[in-house]
């Protein structure tokens, strides 16, 4: 498999075909974005409206999932925090799931502040 990055995530060749600049962030976005709820791209990211291969990291489980962008990507609350995604099962119950996933960031270096930081690049590029 090609090496991947947020910057150059490994697209599907459907995508490729015609994609634009603003297509190419999309796909950069959502790998970000993936990564700040601890998932990463397995294999190639297939666009918003098709499952891609994902990879939960919450726990060090590794499992694989097919999922849509939209069902990994967490919400923002009413203050525009964000609040973590649905998992996979067998993973942490939602009670678990905030606590393990801000000390998951910590471990990682990410921070709220770094995703933004990471999404105003994207869109500079």
């Amino acid at each position: 498999m090609p090496e991947q990055s947020s910057e150059f995530p490994e697209i599907s060749p459907a995508l490729k075909q015609g994609a634009t600049k603003r297509n190419i962030s999309a796909a950069r976005k959502a790998v970000v974005v993936a990564r700040y709820h601890a998932w990463t791209l397995d294999g190639t990211y297939n666009g918003s409206d098709t499952r891609s291969g994902w990879r939960c990291e919450l726990t060090g489980c590794g499992v694989y999932v097919e999922k849509f962008y939209s069902h990994i990507r967490g919400r923002r609350d009413k203050e525009g925090n964000w609040k973590p995604s649905p998992r996979h099962d067998g993973c942490l119950p939602p009670a678990a799931r905030e606590a393990a996933l801000a000390e998951w960031r910590v471990a990682q270096g990410l921070s709220d502040e770094w995703l933004e930081e990471q999404l105003k690049e994207i869109d500079g590029s």
